[in-house]
């Protein structure tokens, strides 16, 4: 197993300045380690920058620990195009989760301009990449890019984050494709690109119930608890930023027939994407590929739209607050 390990973060620098042509600063070799280094990718013009690759089966044989990694091509003009990335995982190593391929790391990504800006970036095959205690950032200086935090965007590709704080200009995460599963993470902004994840500890959660039938051929609101539903919204406050996901609803009857009833998660009185849906003698349903971002302050409320024939009874809707 080849071994890198510098003497401090701060005195081993692998430094490629002023890139003037597509460059990868260090690529993972097959059973290798790299400690206490510092990883520097800059251009002052628009060409792609990656900080670290990890090829083959690297994400599951060689390790990254206690590092710093800055991609920085942010004096760039904002009229150009660049594909910026942190760490760039395009393999087919699959680890367990017990094998944390990054840990202990700060990952930068900073540029300008339009292209695809990742701090870590899961795609083109099949695999595993677990991180741990990281640090994750993508920023612009101008023009609108996509700046995503971490991103997976490939069917059967897993990342996993834990211990993480996440952040970019555009999105935080995204799970474009794949699986992202996140532990004690923290996407600063709450914005998960309006999609779902998948969490290791159970979230919190709000639950509306609703006893016997609704009243048909309508829209209704949801009062917290039991209560009968209403005509006029009911609204929840959220007292800090969170991402909404993974809305579920169970009935002891469904609507019957060709019938179809929907309820909508609302923020601030506005339909957002959150929505599920029973329908004929179905009685469960789950929506879990879609979030929603909510600030601090924001009201959430839950919209029912019933059928004129629905024979739907004692209903459960959960919905679950990151």
């Amino acid at each position: 197993m080849g071994v890198s390990r510098g003497i401090s973060l701060w005195t081993v620098i692998i430094h490629q300045q002023n890139a003037t042509s597509n460059t990868t600063v260090l690529t993972m070799g097959e059973n290798t380690r790299v400690e206490d280094i510092t990883v520097l990718g800059t251009s002052s013009i628009h060409v792609d920058l990656t900080g670290i690759a990890f090829p083959g089966t690297t994400s599951q044989t060689s390790r990254l620990r206690t590092a710093v990694i800055t991609v920085d091509n942010s004096t760039a003009s904002t009229s150009g195009t660049s594909n910026v990335y942190g760490i760039h995982s395009f393999g087919t190593g699959i680890p367990d989760e017990s094998i944390s391929t990054v840990r202990a790391t700060t990952i930068t990504a900073k540029s300008a301009g339009l292209g695809n800006k990742r701090a870590i970036l899961v795609n083109t095959n099949s695999h595993n990449f677990h991180c741990r205690d990281v640090n994750l950032t993508t920023t612009s200086s101008g023009r609108a890019g996509s700046y995503n935090g971490a991103e997976v965007n490939r069917i059967g590709a897993q990342l996993s984050l834990r211990l993480a704080s996440v952040q970019g200009t555009t999105v935080d995460i995204s799970q474009s494709a794949g699986t992202l599963i996140l532990s004690s993470a923290n996407p600063i902004n709450s914005n998960a690109n309006n999609l779902g994840f998948s969490t290791v500890l159970q979230p919190t959660t709000i639950i509306w119930a609703g006893t016997s039938g609704l009243p048909t051929g309508g829209t209704r609101f949801y009062r917290p608890g039991t209560a009968a539903v209403s005509n006029k919204e009911v609204f929840i406050r959220l007292s800090q930023k969170s991402v909404v996901k993974s809305l579920s609803v169970r009935a002891r009857v469904g609507p019957g027939g060709t019938n179809t009833d929907t309820w909508t998660i609302r923020k601030n009185g506005v339909d957002t994407p959150l929505a599920v849906s029973l329908t004929g003698a179905q009685t469960s349903n789950i929506t879990n590929n879609i979030s929603t971002t909510f600030q601090a302050g924001d009201s959430i409320s839950l919209k029912i739209t019933v059928s004129t024939l629905s024979t739907i009874a004692d209903t459960v809707i959960q919905v679950d607050i990151f």
